[in-house]
């Protein structure tokens, strides 16, 4: 019981929904988890940050050459979910901010100075430096990286206070930007490989051009980045949740398979059909985005508390303000679960997974299908024709493997609950 209140005391949840971290300068006692940051999780920071520039860089790429090539519909389309995804991150990362610093004050307090990523967003030309070059999950890591550092530097001294206090921001941050990854991921990079694929499937003629080989990275580098986007962010929930186990090294492979796996399929499944009827897949698409916000809006009721303002008292009934802030944030979310489910709350993700990965499997199946009835006998002569239809089926089945191998051998509480039992038939013997 004492553990309980222990694990408790040193986690806040931002709006009901997102666990993080609470350190509290009254409390003298160290938590459960030894705040240690290893060789290897700065090393991952700072290939985060350079993946990510790397990725932002080809976006960029591509939309000049469009502009430079005269292909000014496709220059605006790539423009577009560049602009508009970067700009919703930088509203969410701003309002994460601000609550860090309602709900827990002593946390802002610990240092005089802003971080980076509070100067940045609060300065005008600076924020539109950030929507422009999409810098806001860069500005969270540089962020994370910094308290990494500095909690190396204290341990390195022997003072324990301080490594401990910059270990719990770097944990805050961390868990910070893998949600911001997501949502630069999913409403950024896997549209623009949506766009990317439909173009080369209307256009692409057998040369392998410079155009060719930079949509090709930023497609790749894309889709393995959504992949570790969504492992990550899981990863670091459980790190901030000192009541939950760490995920080992198999585990996170496995969620990784997971998520990129099916992220794929479903990417090629909406390129596919795009290529034939971009308008009726557009509404198909945003058929599936209301569904799924909706549903969102009915199962997690943390979404209205992320939107409510902290100062006013809990009972009190939301103002009109903060119900339409809550369901545009809903809908930000629901962007999300066109491609992957993102579980938002602490909670029973069985049948939800079901009838979320089951939707998922009948939309493939049915527009691999249309797809491949209604080609030209042009394209079905074609040799990506083969090619296309098993990509489309056979990394969501392994997706959905990978999924089932972690929920039943390497999922935390499963792990536990399996050591658990070997003890007591030791101890039985």
């Amino acid at each position: 019981m004492m553990e309980e209140r222990n694990n408790k005391r040193y986690t806040i949840y931002i709006g009901g929904i997102f666990p993080a971290p609470k350190f509290d300068l009254d409390v003298v006692d160290v938590p459960p988890r030894q705040p240690y940051v290893s060789d290897l999780y700065v090393v991952f920071l700072i290939a985060s940050i350079i993946m990510h520039l790397i990725d932002m860089a080809f976006d960029i790429n591509i939309a000049v050459r469009y502009l430079l090539a005269n292909k000014v519909i496709y220059f605006i389309w790539t423009l577009f979910f560049l602009l508009i995804p970067s700009f919703i991150n930088v509203i969410i990362s701003r309002r994460m901010q601000r609550q860090d610093e309602e709900i827990d004050p002593d946390l802002a307090q610990l240092e005089n100075r802003k971080t980076c990523g509070q100067a940045m967003i609060k300065k005008k030309i600076c924020c539109i430096l950030a929507v422009a070059f999409q810098l806001a999950p860069v500005i969270r890591y540089y962020d994370t990286l910094i308290y990494a550092l500095k909690a190396r530097k204290c341990e390195k001294v022997g003072d324990r206070n301080g490594q401990k206090r910059y270990y719990f921001k770097m944990l805050k941050e961390d868990q910070d930007v893998a949600l911001l990854r997501i949502f630069e991921c999913f409403l950024e990079a896997a549209p623009q490989q949506v766009l990317q694929l439909t173009i080369l499937l209307k256009h692409y003629d057998s040369d392998i051009n410079f155009e060719f080989i930079h949509q090709l990275g930023s497609i790749i580098t894309s889709l393995l980045s959504m992949g570790w986007a969504m492992a990550s962010y899981n990863r670091s929930i459980r790190l901030a949740q000192h009541d939950k186990e760490i995920m080992n090294i198999r585990g996170s492979i496995c969620q990784f398979l997971w998520y990129f796996l099916v992220t794929v399929s479903r990417i090629l499944m909406v390129s596919l059909i795009a290529s034939i009827w971009p308008l009726y897949t557009a509404l198909a698409c945003v058929c599936h985005w209301i569904a799924m916000t909706i549903w969102i809006l009915i199962d997690s009721h943390g979404i209205l508390q992320f939107c409510r303002e902290n100062n006013r008292a809990p009972h009190l009934t939301p103002t009109i303000t903060e119900r339409v802030y809550s369901v545009l944030f809903a809908l930000v979310i629901g962007l999300v679960h066109i491609f992957v489910y993102l579980n938002v709350i602490d909670s029973n993700t069985l049948l939800k997974h079901v009838f979320f990965y089951g939707l998922c499997f009948f939309e493939n199946i049915t527009a691999n299908l249309l797809w491949m009835f209604n080609l030209s006998i042009e394209a079905k002569n074609s040799w990506y024709f083969p090619v296309y239809i098993v990509p489309c089926t056979v990394p969501f089945f392994l997706g959905i493997t990978a999924m089932t191998l972690y929920y039943t051998l390497y999922h935390p509480v499963r792990k536990t609950h399996l050591q658990l039992s070997l003890r007591n038939q030791d101890r039985s013997l």
